[in-house]
This record gives structure tokens, sequence and C-alpha cells, in this order.
């Protein structure tokens, strides 16, 4: 009797040991099915997610190349390898090297159409006028109303109608023997009246604005 129970025990432990191995084994199987589903819909959904950002990325008409740049280094940092997430990210980057083409390209257009109208509006602008330039055509003048328009303009080179003008006569022992002082509005007055100006510029000073201060003529030979 004790025989027989016994072999009944160890009948009943084999089963048991046979059904838990079986569990076991089916329990692991089961686990590693569902770790693989678990990673196949977290791919897929990564995937979906990355085709999403590369369709706005390649719709998107506001952002620089940069921003572009760094939102397609985060999708391509997901290394997804998968058709046509390559496809795409492969259209992105050619979207951000022709942007940067663009951009290049209209800032030179920018740039030469900023240097043609400077130079344009170079040609345009009349050149500036020396002082000698406006005893010349104070003198030349056609009328007085002209000669008089040159005359407010040179007016504008000195610190004030009242600056005064010395005049050279000539030098003598070295030393330079002066005429009576005037101040240029006399002076520009009387070559416009004497259609001829007897002198040369021999020097001129300046003040702080850089407008003259004193002008200082030679008597031509």
């Amino acid at each position: 009797m004790k025989i027989t129970l016994s072999k009944n025990v160890f009948t009943l432990l084999l089963l048991c040991l046979i059904a838990f191995a079986s569990f076991t084994t089916t329990s692991c199987g089961n686990k590693k099915k569902l770790a693989e589903q678990q990673a196949a819909q977290e791919r897929a959904a990564k995937v979906s997610q990355a085709k999403t950002d590369l369709q706005a990325l390649l719709a998107d008409t506001n952002k620089s190349p940069e921003e572009l740049e760094r939102d397609l280094a985060r999708i391509k940092a997901m290394n997804l390898n998968d058709p046509d997430v390559i496809a795409m990210i492969k259209k992105a980057e050619e979207k951000i090297s022709k942007k940067k083409a663009d951009i290049a390209e209209a800032k030179r257009k920018a740039e030469e159409e900023a240097r043609l109208n400077a130079e344009k509006e170079a040609k345009l602008k009349p050149a500036k006028l020396t002082l000698n330039d406006y005893f010349a055509r104070i003198i030349a003048a056609p009328n007085a109303a002209e000669a008089n328009n040159y005359i407010a303009d040179a007016l504008k080179l000195f610190a004030s109608p009242e600056t005064p003008v010395l005049i050279a006569i000539g030098v003598f022992g070295g030393e330079k023997d002066y005429d009576k002082p005037t101040t240029i509005k006399k002076y520009l007055e009387y070559i416009k009246d004497q259609k001829k100006n007897l002198n040369t510029i021999d020097n001129i000073m300046y003040d702080g604005n850089g407008k003259i201060k004193e002008l200082e003529l030679m008597r031509k030979k």
C-alpha cells in the first residue's frame, strides 16, 4: 500500500513539474511576443510621427534654413530605417540646400542693386565745387542772378560772410606785404563786378567744424 501511494505521489509530482515547466515556457514565450509587439508598435508610432514632422518641415515656408536643419537633425537622430522616412529626409535636405542658395542669391542681388544705385546717385549728384571753382564760376556767370547764386553757395564754405580775407601783394625782405584786409563776402562781390580774379589762394585756415575761418590770398605775378 505504501509503495502504491509513493508511486502515485511521484507520478503526481512529475505531472506537476511537467505542467509548471510548460506553463513557464508558455509564459516566457508570451512575454517575448508581447515585448516584440510593443517594440513594433513603438517603432510604428515613431515612424508615423517622423513622417508627420517631415511633411510639416517640407511644407514650412517661414523657418530659416538653420531652424529647418535643427528640426531635421532631431528626426535623423531617431535612426529610423524606413524607406519612406529616408526618402522624405532626402527631400528635406534638398529643400534646405535650395533655400540656402536662394537666400545667398537674394543677398547678392540686393548688394548688387545697392551698389548700382549708389553709383547712379553719385553720377546724378553734382560734383562738390572747390573755392577756386566758385571764383571761376562767379567771374564767368552770364548774369548777376547766377553770380549771386554762386556767391551764396561759396559762402557756405566759410564760418561766416565776415570771414577775414588777407591779400599779400608781394614778399619784401622775406616778409609778406598785405593789402587792406577785407571779408569773403566783399571779396566775392568784388570779383563778380570786376569779372576777374587777380589773386591765387595761398593759405586756408579751418575751424573745428571744417569751415574756413581765414583766407590768405597772394597777388598774381
